[in-house]
């Protein structure tokens, strides 16, 4: 048997979006976590990419000097 790892959240919608959603059988529940589980991972990846932009700098620049391993043994 799987546990659920789920927690009450409260939050405050439009009244009238409510309405439409629960007529078209769309559950807000699904769609927040689906929205918030996609927010954290752009949020995630823009922190990482600010975290490790002065080594991809630096990365990149050697990689501008010095070229890629395919390019020295003339696999392009």
């Amino acid at each position: 048997m799987a546990t659920s790892n789920k927690v009450s959240c409260n939050t405050s919608v439009d009244a009238l979006v409510l309405k439409e959603a629960r007529a078209l059988n769309l559950s807000p529940s699904a769609i927040l976590e689906e929205a918030l589980t996609k927010a954290v991972k752009i949020a995630k990846y823009e922190r990482w990419c600010q975290e490790n932009k002065q080594a991809i700098a630096d990365h990149n620049r050697k990689i501008n000097k010095q070229g890629t391993f395919s390019e020295k043994i003339g696999q392009l």
